[in-house]
């Protein structure tokens, strides 16, 4: 992991309580809303003068979009509103890689850090992903 997300996620842990990624947001001053959306999309962020709202796919998993809350989070906190659509729009999409694995990376830490810590230590990067409900190719983004 890198010195920004670790330093990015101390950040986010001294200031609010780590209990659930809705009350995370919630803590943060971010909306929230769920609404349909195509099968590929997780979710999305609006930001809007300096206000953020999330959006996710309410056909999804819910244990699947835990993870797609904290990764729109991330970018909120990593990112600073920029979007992959703005970078696709504009041409300069090669900075999407980094930005998706750095919003994945954030997520993860986030995620893990909301659950028992007795339970999640004795447990392989696969055994995390299982019992966080997520998808296995998800474990690459899991950190010491």
């Amino acid at each position: 992991m890198s010195f920004f997300i670790n330093n990015e996620f101390k950040k986010i842990k001294s200031k609010y309580e780590l209990h659930t990624p809705k009350q995370l947001i919630s803590d943060a001053g971010i909306k929230l809303l769920q609404f349909e959306l195509d099968d590929v999309t997780g979710g999305f962020t609006v930001t809007n003068n300096r206000c953020s709202t999330i959006v996710i796919n309410s056909s999804w998993d819910k244990n699947y979009l835990n993870f797609v809350i904290l990764h729109e989070y991330a970018h909120i906190r990593l990112h600073d509103g920029a979007s992959t659509p703005f970078y696709r729009h504009t041409g300069t999409d090669i900075n999407i890689p980094k930005m998706e694995r750095e919003a994945n990376e954030l997520a993860m830490k986030l995620l893990i850090g909301m659950q028992d810590k007795d339970e999640i230590m004795l447990l392989t990067k696969y055994q995390i992903t299982d019992y966080l409900g997520i998808s296995e190719k998800l474990s690459e983004f899991i950190t010491s």
